[in-house]
């Protein structure tokens, strides 16, 4: 079995560790445009290296396009041009601008890795999203300590579409809705010269009501964390993050507490949680869990709205 990877980054690097880990059989093709890194990696990764993918003409069996979302529309095109099976891109597809593709093409999947979240995963098999009143999506981190450099400070960034974007994917995945009206939406540039504070309310086509918090610029939260409210139309509450899920009853009285310890199944290969490798292993298999291409137009598009519902200030 044959897998392109483009970009050996972070991401890159961390789903070739776990694929090779889990499936040592594979041949893996990795086109870094990077000449000093590149050089480096090679040396140790057992992998054929590339520079660009313009000699790269037979179809891959799998692509994992791990890219800045810039150049994501134009490597996806060259992977459907080559004919290649099955593609994989690291969220957000294109960023929030691209609400425009042929939603006819199948085997695309998107990287929202939050989905394979035990917590999330429970919430999904033990909340019917008709019962559901409402919705709140948050995240917080202080990952943006000064003015960053390149695409990070330009339209393809921002909390928005860099961490906003796995929360609205998990609101639309639990309330299965992906159509919103916004409602209000303040946004903040304070350290970048793009979104770096978003507060938004919306509400979806059958009145569920939603709100999202994004802020990575908090002082005082000493590690990323994301959490989701939901309120059902019983009164019942539940309050869910990475870690735990919580029940709160009508009187907002604590009635039950599953941590991930609780839920969490043994993989067979461990890198950066048990998310990034159940997401592989889905990819791999039927891709039953993963975001396809109509839940990442659906996202852009509600990013879209929200970033263009007004003018945003400057602190």
């Amino acid at each position: 079995m044959k897998i392109l990877i483009y970009g050996f980054g972070r991401m890159g690097l961390t789903h070739f560790s776990i694929l090779n880990g889990l499936y040592p059989k594979l041949k893996f093709y990795i086109v870094e445009p990077n000449k000093i890194f590149r050089k480096i990696v090679e040396k140790n990764i057992k992998a054929k290296f590339y520079k660009d993918d313009s000699n790269l003409k037979e179809a891959f069996d799998l692509t994992l396009i791990t890219t800045p979302p810039s150049i994501h529309l134009m490597l996806l095109k060259n992977s459907i041009n080559r004919g290649d099976k099955k593609i994989f891109i690291e969220k957000p597809f294109g960023g929030h601008t691209n609400i425009n593709y042929d939603l006819s093409a199948n085997k695309i999947y998107i990287g929202y890795v939050l989905r394979f979240n035990p917590c999330i995963q429970w919430v999904k098999k033990h909340i019917n999203p008709e019962e559901i009143n409402s919705i709140h999506g948050q995240y917080l981190s202080n990952t943006i300590e000064k003015k960053p450099s390149g695409w990070r400070n330009g339209p393809f960034s921002g909390v928005l579409n860099e961490m906003g974007s796995h929360v609205i994917d998990l609101i639309q995945y639990i309330t299965e809705a992906n159509e919103m009206d916004v409602t209000s939406s303040i946004k903040e540039s304070v350290v970048s010269d793009v979104d770096d504070i978003v507060d938004a309310t919306l509400k979806t086509k059958n009145g569920v009501s939603v709100s999202m918090y994004f802020n990575w610029v908090k002082k005082d939260v000493r590690k990323p964390v994301f959490s989701i409210e939901i309120e059902k139309k019983d009164g019942l509450k539940y309050f869910v993050d990475q870690q735990q899920i919580k029940e709160y009853d009508k009187n907002g009285v604590l009635i039950n507490r599953l941590s991930v310890a609780d839920l969490a199944e043994a993989v067979p290969y461990y890198l950066r949680g048990i998310d990034f490798t159940k997401q592989m292993t889905d990819l791999m298999d039927e891709g039953s869990i993963m975001a396809n291409i109509n839940d990442a137009i659906g996202v852009n598009m509600l990013m879209n709205k929200i970033l263009s519902y007004e003018n945003y200030p400057r602190r």
